[in-house]
C-alpha cells in the first residue's frame, strides 16, 4: 500500500514549542487559553485565545521570522536527510492569513509617518515570504507550492505532497502550516458571531470556535525511514457550494469526502481504528461533520477533536493537529476530546472524554472550511 511517511516533525503552538513538550501537555489534559483584550477597536473585544507562549508582543510583525525557522529545522533535522536532499527540498505551504498580521504592521508604519497615503491591507497573498524565510535559513532550493484554502489550506497542502510523492516526481517534501494572531481575523470571526467563551465540540452546548495561533511543520517521505511507524496512505478533498460558511448540515458532502478518502486507501469503514474530527463547535458545522460520519459508519470508532488544546489554527490546523495526532499515537493514546459534557441526541456522536488506546491501523483526519472545501487524510499507524 503506497503512501507518504512521516519522518519529521515541527511544531510551536499553545501547549509548547516543540513536539514532544506538547504531547506530553496533551497526554497530561493541559488546556489554557489566555483572556485576549483588543481595546483599539470602536467597540472593544473580549475574547478567549490560544497562543504560542513566546513571551512577545502577540501583534508584532516579526515574529513570524523568529517562530517559523526552528520549526521547520526540526523537522528536517529530524528527517534526516542529507544535504543535497534538503537543498531539493520541495515546500508545500498551507495558511489562511499569513499576510494580514504583517500587512497590519507595515499599513501602522505608514499611517503614522505618512497619513494621507498610507494603503490599508498593503500586503496581499505573502505566501512566497514564508517560502523564503524558510529556503534562506535550512539551504533549501526546491520548488514552492502554496494553499489558501481556508482552513483546510495545510490539509491541502499535505496532499499536495502525497499525490505528488506517489507519482514520483519528490522523495521527500516539506509541508508547513502556518497561522498567527493578527487583528483583522480576530475582529472577522468576532463579527461573524461564532467566537465563544470556550470550546465544546459536538456538546449540546456548543456555542462556537475559540481560535489559536500556530506553526507546524511535516517532512513526508516517499519511503520509510529508520525509526518512522506512521504514514500518510491516501485522502480525498471536494467542494460543497450549499453555503459560504460551512457545509451542507445534510452531511452528503461530508459522507462523500469520506468515502472517497477511504477509496483512496483502499480500506473499508470498518478498518478505521479513530477519527480525528474536525470539531468546530459550531452548531452547523458539528451538523454536518456528525451526520456525515454517521453516514458512513454503522458503529462510529472512536472520536476525537484536537481543537480545544491549542485552539482553531484556521488555514494551519491540519498539519498542526496531524503532529499532535501523530504524536498520540506514537505514546499509545487516542487523546480525550476536554469541553465535551452534554451529549447532543440531534448529533448521536460523542467524542471520548478519556484517553483510549491506540492500536495499530488506519486512522481518518477531518478538515472543513469556509467556501466549503473539505478534506479527509488517512493515517496508518506501523505501516507494514
Amino acid at each position: 500500500m503506497a503512501g507518504a511517511y512521516i519522518r519529521g516533525v515541527g511544531l510551536s503552538c499553545a501547549l509548547g514549542e516543540n513536539p514532544e513538550q506538547c504531547a506530553s501537555a496533551m497526554q497530561k489534559m493541559q488546556v489554557g487559553p489566555i483572556d485576549l483584550q483588543l481595546d483599539d477597536f470602536h467597540e472593544p473585544l473580549r475574547m478567549p485565545y490560544y497562543r504560542i507562549p513566546d513571551d512577545a508582543d502577540l501583534f508584532e510583525g516579526s515574529r513570524f521570522e523568529r517562530i517559523l525557522p526552528p520549526v521547520a529545522r526540526m523537522a528536517v533535522e529530524r528527517a534526516g536527510l542529507s544535504a543535497a536532499e534538503i537543498c531539493r527540498l520541495p515546500l508545500f505551504i498551507g495558511s489562511s492569513c499569513f499576510s494580514i498580521g504583517l500587512s497590519e504592521s507595515h499599513y501602522a508604519a505608514a499611517l503614522s509617518a505618512h497619513p494621507d497615503t498610507a494603503m490599508p491591507m498593503p500586503l496581499c497573498g505573502g505566501y512566497q515570504l514564508i517560502a523564503a524565510i524558510i529556503q534562506q535559513a535550512l539551504g533549501i532550493d526546491g520548488d514552492v507550492y502554496t494553499y489558501n484554502t481556508a482552513c483546510t489550506a495545510s490539509a491541502n497542502a499535505m496532499l499536495g505532497a502525497l499525490r505528488m510523492l506517489k507519482l514520483g516526481w519528490y522523495q521527500h517534501a516539506l509541508v508547513i502550516g502556518a497561522e498567527l494572531a493578527n487583528r483583522t481575523t480576530l475582529a472577522g470571526f468576532s463579527g461573524l458571531q461564532i467566537v465563544a467563551q470556550r470550546l465544546q465540540p459536538f456538546d449540546a452546548a456548543r456555542a462556537g470556535i475559540v481560535l489559536g495561533e500556530g506553526i507546524g511543520a511535516v517532512v513526508l517521505s516517499a519511503y520509510v525511514g529508520s525509526d518512522s511507524d506512521l504514514r500518510i496512505i491516501g485522502g480525498a478533498s471536494n467542494c460543497d457550494t450549499w453555503g459560504v460558511t460551512t457545509a451542507n448540515p445534510d452531511g452528503n458532502s461530508v459522507a462523500a469526502v469520506l468515502n472517497q478518502a477511504l477509496a483512496d486507501a483502499h480500506i473499508r469503514s470498518d478498518q478505521v481504528y479513530g477519527i480525528k474530527a474536525h470539531g468546530t463547535a459550531t452548531p452547523m458545522g458539528d451538523t454536518a461533520e456528525a451526520i456525515g460520519i454517521r453516514r458512513i459508519f454503522s458503529k462510529t470508532p472512536p472520536v476525537t477533536v484536537i481543537k480545544p488544546y491549542i485552539g482553531h489554527t484556521l488555514g494551519a490546523c491540519s498539519v498542526n493537529e496531524l503532529v499532535l495526532f501523530a504524536g498520540a499515537l506514537e505514546r499509545g493514546f487516542i487523546p480525550a476530546t476536554p469541553g465535551f459534557e452534554t451529549p447532543d441526541a440531534a448529533l448521536d456522536l460523542n467524542p471520548a472524554t478519556t484517553h483510549g488506546a491506540a492500536p495499530d491501523g488506519c486512522y481518518l483526519l477531518n478538515h472543513f472550511g469556509f467556501g466549503g472545501n473539505n478534506v479527509v487524510l488517512v493515517l496508518e499507524k506501523n505501516a507494514s
